[in-house]
C-alpha cells in the first residue's frame, strides 16, 4: 500500500482516518433508514421532509436525509382522488357565519365533512368533525352509506369527548349544504346544544376539514391492507388516534393535537395565535389557502 499513499500524497493515518469516517458514515445511514422504517409503519403516507421535521436525527440535515429517503425507496406512491360526497341541499337557511371573526382558542368553531374510503370492494363514507383551532378530531363514524344517521353519530362521539351541555352560541359548527347537514335530526341536535350552525357558500370554505381528510385516508387508510371490516373500523380508530397523539402540526408549533390543546391551558387568551377563516366574502384580503396567523 505504500505506493498508494505515495502517488496519492496521503499518509496512512489520513487514510485510515477517511476510512474510519466513511464507515461510520454508513452505520449512521443505517440508523437513519431504520428510523424512516419505523415511522412509515406508524404513518404510511408520512412524506420524507415531514418525517425528518418529526425525528429531528442528529448528524443529518434535511436535504441529505431526503436524498437518502429516496435512494433508499422511500418515495411515495400517489394515490387516486375521486368520488363525489357532497350533494348540496339548496337552501338559504344557513349561512357562512365565519367572516371576520378571529378565534383564539378550542371550542369556539368544529367544522365537519364526510370523505370516502373504497375496501374490500366497496365505498365506506367516514365523517369527522374536528376542532379548527386545535385540529383535534373530537368524533367520527364510519358506515357503508350516507345516510344522516353517520353523521350524527360522529357529532354524538364530538358531544361527548368535550362532555359540555350548553355551549350558550360560543361554539359554532361549520360545514358544506350536505343533505345530512341539513336534516331534522343533526341542526335539532346542534340547537339542543347551543351550537350555532355555519354553512359553505363556496366549496373552498371548509378546507381545514378536507385537509384532514386526505391525511386520513391518502397517507393512512388508502396505504394500510385491510382484510375485513371490522379491521377497517379499527384501523379508522388506530389511524385518527395516530392524527391526535403521534402527528406533529405545522400549523400549531410542530406539536400534536392533544399536545396543542394541554398547552392552551397555560397561554392566556390575549398571547394565542388569532385565526381567521377564509370565506368568499373576505377572499379580497384573506389568505386563499385559508388560513391566516397573527403573532402578538
Amino acid at each position: 500500500m505504500k505506493w498508494v499513499y505515495l502517488v496519492s500524497g496521503a499518509t496512512r493515518q489520513a487514510h485510515h482516518q477517511s476510512a474510519a469516517r466513511q464507515v461510520r458514515q454508513l452505520e449512521k445511514e443505517v440508523v437513519y433508514v431504520r428510523l424512516m422504517e419505523q415511522t412509515r409503519e406508524i404513518h404510511p403516507g408520512m412524506g420524507l421532509r415531514t418525517m425528518y421535521e418529526l425525528l429531528e436525527p442528529e448528524g443529518i440535515g434535511r436535504d441529505a436525509f431526503v436524498a437518502l429517503g429516496l435512494r433508499e425507496g422511500f418515495r411515495l406512491k400517489a394515490v387516486e382522488r375521486h368520488t363525489r360526497t357532497t350533494f348540496s341541499v339548496k337552501s338559504n337557511r344557513y349561512r357562512n357565519l365565519l367572516g371576520g371573526i378571529w378565534f383564539t382558542g378550542v371550542n369556539q368553531l368544529w367544522v365537519s365533512d364526510i370523505t370516502y374510503v373504497y375496501c374490500l370492494g366497496r365505498f365506506y363514507y367516514l365523517v369527522m368533525v374536528m376542532d379548527a383551532y386545535s385540529r383535534r378530531i373530537l368524533g367520527y363514524s364510519l358506515a357503508d352509506n350516507m345516510r344522516a344517521e353517520n353523521n350524527l353519530n360522529a357529532l354524538r362521539m364530538a358531544l361527548e369527548t368535550r362532555g359540555i351541555s350548553d355551549y350558550g352560541g360560543g361554539l359554532i359548527h361549520h360545514s358544506d349544504k350536505g343533505g345530512q347537514y341539513v336534516s331534522d335530526i343533526y341542526t335539532d341536535t346542534l340547537d339542543a346544544y347551543g351550537i350555532r350552525i355555519s354553512m359553505c357558500d363556496e366549496v373552498y370554505e371548509n378546507t381545514h376539514i378536507e385537509r384532514v381528510n386526505d391525511t386520513i385516508k391518502n397517507q393512512y387508510l388508502n396505504r394500510i391492507h385491510i382484510a375485513s371490516q371490522r379491521e377497517l373500523m379499527q384501523k379508522v380508530a388506530q389511524v385518527i388516534n395516530t392524527y391526535n397523539n403521534k402527528r406533529p402540526h405545522q400549523a400549531i408549533g410542530k406539536t400534536t393535537p392533544s399536545e396543542y390543546e394541554n398547552l392552551l391551558k397555560e397561554i392566556p387568551i390575549e398571547k394565542r395565535t388569532k385565526m381567521e377563516i377564509y370565506t368568499q366574502e373576505r377572499a379580497e384580503r384573506l389568505d386563499p389557502n385559508q388560513l391566516k396567523i397573527q403573532f402578538n
